[in-house]
């Protein structure tokens, strides 16, 4: 019998997130270590009336693709091609035996990658496929966040079973407050940074992209963004390690920068293409229900009392004339240890708390 909570997330995937209907093609694509949250999407979807397609990659064999790949490999996408553009919405569901397999693995390879799959990036953003990315826990998961298996399936379940609803209301009443307003700016250890908004409008995450969510995001205006940021938390970048950025941007653009650790990865991240040095989202985390990070951008970035900035690519659901780019590369900055948020020069949160209304 199936874990209920895996039952509850794939009736959340299928129903709220992606709404599928009768006849609704569903390409599922995941690891096989997330075989129990696989098959009951499967039996979800057929329910629905869908029809159902499976993606699954077996252990080891992503490692092997870029060891083994050449020139021309890397950048075939044609059966990609032909999946996402046949498929009325695409679950894709994390969580592998091991989540820095690709670490060894040639940078550049892996952002020759990454250019030949852009387009297809940029498709599914597009918002012509409904899509929606989750988790399942796995043993190496839970180790990279420092738990037991039993803790972090509790984690999990307990940050992606929600009131999706209630979130969405929650968030209007600030995310409103943004739309009126020009400049963000971020100030904590290491960090005075102005980021601006003017004319954009908020997309607010309640469950439909995500699972986990709980954010609400702008796309910046080019050219705009202004000073420096620390990131103290670490992240995962194509399986390796990034931890203690710093950025310095003048006229949008990243002008400096170093890393505490995975400084190389850093590098070539930002050296993808033209656009890969300049912001594609400023995100806002009001999920306050996940205490702290464990090393998985699809929980870090939630975090209530946390801002991310993407560097790379911004949605096209963020307004017109945003940043191209390769890469999209969220990195988490933590503002509850004498961090504050200012809009317009107007004090909003500090240390991770809403002053709004006070």
């Amino acid at each position: 019998m199936a874990d209920p909570r895996v039952v509850q997330l794939a009736d959340i995937l299928i129903h709220h997130s992606l709404r599928v209907q009768p006849g609704d093609k569903v390409l599922i694509a995941g690891y096989a270590a997330a075989e129990p949250l696989i098959r009951e999407t499967y039996r979800k979807v057929l329910q629905a009336g869908g029809i159902p397609i499976t993606q699954v990659n077996l252990p080891e064999l992503e490692r092997i693709y870029f060891e083994e790949s050449n020139e021309q490999q890397l950048a075939y996408t044609e059966h990609l091609d032909w999946l996402y553009h046949h498929a009325d919405c695409y679950l894709r569901i994390l969580g592998g035996d091991n989540p820095k397999e690709l670490t060894g693995i040639e940078g550049a390879k892996q952002s020759a990658r990454s250019r030949a799959r852009a387009p297809l990036s940029q498709y599914l953003m597009s918002g012509k496929v409904r899509w929606v990315l989750t988790m399942f826990p796995t043993m190496s998961h839970a180790q990279e966040a420092d738990m037991s298996l039993e803790e972090y399936e509790d984690f999990v379940y307990g940050a992606v079973i929600a009131d999706y609803g209630k979130m969405e209301r929650e968030m209007r009443g600030i995310a409103d407050l943004f739309d009126a307003g020009a400049e963000v700016r971020i100030v904590g250890k290491e960090t005075d940074l102005t980021v601006n908004i003017e004319g954009r409008k908020a997309v607010l995450c309640h469950g439909r992209r995500n699972v986990p969510d709980g954010e609400f995001y702008y796309t910046p205006n080019l050219g705009l963004t202004e000073g420096h940021i620390y990131y103290e938390w670490p992240t995962l970048y194509q399986g390796k390690e990034v931890s203690g950025i710093r950025l310095t941007f003048r006229e949008g653009r990243i002008v400096d920068y170093s890393a505490e650790k995975g400084g190389d990865a850093l590098e070539q991240a930002l050296n993808t293409d033209e656009g890969s040095r300049s912001l594609g989202e400023l995100g806002i985390g009001v999920n306050f229900g996940i205490a702290g990070p464990t090393k998985n951008i699809l929980f870090d970035e939630k975090i209530g009392g946390s801002v991310h900035l993407a560097v790379g690519r911004a949605y096209e659901a963020g307004g017109p004339g945003g940043n191209v780019s390769a890469i999209h590369w969220d990195m988490v900055k933590s503002l509850k240890d004498g961090g504050e948020l200012y809009l317009d020069g107007k004090l909003m949160q500090r240390n991770g708390v809403w002053l709004i209304g006070s």
